[in-house]
């Protein structure tokens, strides 16, 4: 199959709707928490055929968790139309990959972060604990965890703190069950090098 500008994924289960508690697998109700069990990767049938993105067909693909749900990018079969968009992140569902020897690559603009290590309770010489959310600021900070190549030609690394406004992270489970979030370059305020 060969899809001009987008991706084909393929993505056996549509949710993480199982758990496992020592020996047993437990089923999870999804409609409670929806958004935090949707799959958000899948196994690459086609890469964009006019544009060169680096993804090859085997490689996991990760995405926007509109995807699965959405009926018009069905292709049946568990295949999905992941979109693409090279310049404009707004447009683009597809947001990383992984290549077939585990290296992790960004796509369309997008970066991967994670929160920087949680601060411990502080408790007041009467025993009074802080309230934490009320020492947050107007805009938050997050660890570098995967920086897309624009970032990496500023010298941004792997560990640099950034800055973003409120509201323009999303958490997503990788393939590897790790805990990031992405967001797009345009969304970083300012870096300060690890």
């Amino acid at each position: 199959m060969k899809v001009l500008r987008h991706f084909v994924v393929e993505v056996p289960k549509k949710h993480n709707d199982t758990l496992k508690v020592g020996e047993q697998e437990i089923y999870i109700d999804t409609r409670f928490n929806e958004f935090e069990h949707r799959v958000c990767h899948g196994v690459v049938v086609s890469s964009p055929y006019l544009l060169e993105t680096g993804v090859k067909k085997g490689d996991t693909l990760f995405f926007h968790h509109h995807v699965t749900q959405n009926t018009s990018l069905s292709l049946g079969d568990d295949k999905y139309i992941v979109v693409y968009d090279q310049e404009n992140p707004r447009a683009s569902h597809a947001i990383a990959y992984r290549s077939s020897d585990g290296e992790l690559g960004m796509l369309s603009e997008w970066v991967f972060v994670q929160p920087p290590e949680k601060e411990e309770e502080e408790v007041t010489k009467s025993g009074i604990i802080v309230d934490l959310k009320a020492k947050e600021q107007d805009d938050k900070t997050a660890i570098v965890f995967m920086p897309h190549p624009e970032l990496i030609n500023q010298g941004v690394e792997i560990g640099d703190v950034v800055g973003f406004d409120l509201g323009s992270d999303y958490k997503m489970k990788l393939d590897d069950d790790s805990i990031v979030y992405r967001m797009r370059l345009e969304d970083l305020s300012y870096v300060i090098k690890n």
